[in-house]
């Protein structure tokens, strides 16, 4: 979802040099990241949540590798940012005509509840400031599905794609959904080529296994997968969308990375 109400999160942002980066240019250097949790804080991260010592705990168990991971928990009414949400953002690393790999592991709480679909990753778009968008609210934009993004819904994992920002039903499924165990860990990567055009495409693995359908040559999944050529940033946590009064939900995560390669970023 585009946020409004974001002048402070955005006046962070420029700080940190991770503002506005309307350029066309293909093939531009973006951020290669890792967001382990050992330094024991959420340094490097941007934060879309209510309440940072609520949301965002670093813990030492559950763990996937080393000492600390993420307890993202998402309680009843947290509404922020034009949604129900408890979201970590990465900017600078999903841009036009660019080719990256993105890896994290995820644990789904023996205790969460299935009700209501819940993004634990998504890819969203960026204003298209070339043609005089901001963060502000737009009528046409302001509300559509993310390009790309990985979907929890009744102990299955569904990878759903928006090709139309102005279109709420031009949402679609890819591949099969799959089914995912509680209390346990799952390693993502994620292998995409960004473009607004058929020539974007991405792979993804889920414990070593590839889980996109094949094409008949490889398991790429071309159609283009961002609305403006100002790009898209990654986000992970929990996006509810709808308010649900009766339960919190928590998710482990660890090993975040953003790179050039699949070992790079395989947790």
């Amino acid at each position: 979802m585009k946020i409004v109400n974001f002048s402070l999160f955005i006046s962070v942002l420029t700080i940190l040099s991770c503002g506005k980066v309307p350029s066309e240019e293909p093939n531009q250097a973006f951020e290669h990241f890792i967001g382990d949790f050992e330094v024991g804080n959420l340094n490097g991260f941007h934060l879309l949540v209510p309440d940072t010592l609520v949301n965002t705990q670093i813990v030492n168990y559950p763990v996937r590798k080393g000492l600390y991971a993420l307890k993202n928990t998402l309680n009843p009414g947290d509404y922020i940012n034009n949604g129900y949400r408890a979201e970590l953002a990465i900017y600078n690393c999903a841009k036009y005509k660019t080719e990256v790999y993105y890896g994290f592991s995820f644990f789904i709480d023996t205790a969460y509840i299935d009700q209501e679909y819940n993004l634990i990753c998504q890819w969203q778009d960026l204003p298209n400031y070339l043609m005089g968008e901001d963060w502000e609210p737009n009528p046409v934009l302001h509300g559509s599905p993310p390009p790309l993004a990985l979907v929890y819904l009744d102990g299955k994992l569904e990878i759903k794609m928006n090709e139309n920002p102005t279109n709420n039903n031009s949402t679609f499924i890819v591949g099969s959904p799959i089914d995912v165990a509680k209390g346990t860990w799952n390693d993502i990567v994620f292998h995409v080529y960004w473009s607004d055009d058929d020539s974007g495409y991405f792979e993804a693995w889920m414990n070593g296994n590839l889980i996109t359908p094949s094409n008949g040559t490889t398991n790429r999944f071309y159609n283009a997968n961002i609305f403006n050529r100002s790009g898209n940033y990654f986000k992970f946590g929990q996006y509810r969308g709808k308010e649900n009064t009766a339960h919190s939900n928590t998710i482990y995560f660890d090993e975040v990375k953003v790179g050039s390669s699949y070992n790079e970023v395989a947790p």
